[in-house]
């Protein structure tokens, strides 16, 4: 196995760098007790993280490392003890490149055409130039709690929280790395036709039914069963904003802060990750 001076020596990709192990397709069996631990070691993550990637059965980032030479020297470990895996550059994601946000759909015999919601030109691909869907749901979280300053003294005051969540389906065309995003909460579900119900979930089920129909592309709605598995690598992201103290009366003053969590970025990445895994799938059968 690596030694723990060339563990020492990885250093943290950049930002924007990095290259993912990801586990192959291939089934991978239950791992001895002692190499278990010897690759939730090398890898640098606890056992029951490990055994959470593994257990998701679905091609989740086991490792992110700094550059290829570093990726090639942790795979060679890991096939040590029967995982195999591929290797993805976090370049290859093109998350420089946003999704296409579309509101509507123009369905024909033989394309699509998407119609953005920032109200730029129409795009159309053939039914068979859509390579894959991937299919989620957005969550957000918003904390807002008030603290009030009185003669030193602070205390909460108020405190409330926010949530909402909707459904997403991104389109991939192969000619287009970013993708196209359809919101359910911000979709005009016209083309369904005589199939258009009343409730955002009916029609986004019915949505999904006729893309699946008219199109060859692989379908996958397999994050909301990976997502546990991916906040080793990939956490969801937090932020929290502080406000200015303001007077509230004679001796008062309030301050508000919002902490607000949203697993956007997180779906982004993996939609992009089986996007990348699928275009080498489809090179690879040519």
């Amino acid at each position: 196995m690596i030694s723990q001076a060339e563990l020492m020596a990885l250093q943290a990709p950049a930002k924007d760098e990095g290259y993912y192990l990801v586990p192959a397709r291939s089934p991978i069996g239950d791992l001895a007790e002692p190499s278990l631990a010897e690759t939730a070691a090398l890898l640098q993550l606890k056992v029951p993280d490990l055994n959470r990637i593994l257990g998701a059965g679905q091609p989740v980032p086991l490792s992110r490392l700094a550059t290829p030479e570093e990726a090639a020297l942790i795979d060679e470990g890991l096939r040590r003890s029967g995982i195999e895996t591929v290797t993805i550059a976090h370049i290859d994601l093109h998350l420089e490149v946003a999704a296409k946000k579309i509101r509507a759909l123009e369905l024909s015999d033989d394309s699509l055409t998407a119609i953005p919601t920032n109200g730029s030109g129409k795009v159309t691909a053939r039914w068979d130039e859509v390579a894959l869907m991937v299919a989620g749901r957005l969550h957000l979280n918003r904390q807002e709690t008030t603290e009030r300053k009185r003669r030193g003294r602070k205390q909460t005051v108020d405190s409330r929280q926010l949530s909402s969540d909707e459904s997403v389906l991104d389109l991939y065309v192969k000619s287009d790395e970013g993708g196209w995003r359809i919101s359910s909460n911000n979709f005009d579900f016209s083309c369904l036709g005589s199939a258009k119900s009343f409730t955002t979930f009916e029609n986004f089920a019915a949505l999904i039914r006729l893309l699946r129909e008219r199109t060859k592309a692989q379908f996958d709605d397999s994050y909301t069963q990976a997502r546990p598995a991916l906040a080793t690598v990939w956490p969801v992201e937090q932020q929290t904003r502080k406000g200015e103290w303001r007077r509230s009366g004679a001796g008062k003053f309030d301050v508000a802060t919002v902490t607000t969590t949203d697993n956007e970025a997180q779906f982004t990445r993996y939609s992009r990750l089986r996007y990348c895994l699928r275009l080498r799938e489809l090179m690879n059968s040519k």
